[in-house]
């Protein structure tokens, strides 16, 4: 009986044994937030869905795609439009349609409105309505 007693409790201390392992092991895990399983599950469609890939492709460049916090990058969108003003004058308004065409936030009459403002503008002054109109419509 006491040769049975020493088994069982053998065979307990090795239970305890395993489970301070798996514990263990199981700390050592790096788990992603639900937040960040949410974030990779989403780039993983985006990624591999054929579908997906091609509206994106067909969406082309808009503003509204730009990363806020990219200042740089603003600021080379407005320029790319200033220096095709500067480039072809007489299609100023062309430019500048195109330009708010960018914006989905803003509508039609706005936008005419908002034409209408820039228009008349020289250079540097235009320069400084589309950058604000930038950091403001996005």
């Amino acid at each position: 009986m006491e040769e049975r007693k020493k088994e069982i409790l053998d065979f307990i201390r090795e239970i305890e044994n395993r489970n301070i392992e798996l514990e263990n092991y199981l700390s050592e895990l790096t788990i992603s937030s639900r937040n960040e399983t949410l974030k990779d599950i989403m780039k993983d469609i985006i990624e591999n869905n054929d579908v997906l890939k091609e509206i994106e492709k067909s969406k082309g460049n808009h503003l509204h795609t730009a990363e806020r916090d990219k200042s740089s990058t603003l600021e080379n969108i407005v320029e790319s439009y200033i220096s095709k003003i500067l480039e072809n004058p007489t299609k100023k308004i062309i430019y500048l349609r195109e330009f708010l065409n960018n914006f989905q936030t803003i509508n039609d009459s706005d936008k005419d409105v908002i034409l209408n403002s820039l228009k008349d503008e020289n250079d540097e002054k235009l320069r400084q309505k589309m950058t604000s109109l930038v950091k403001i419509f996005l």
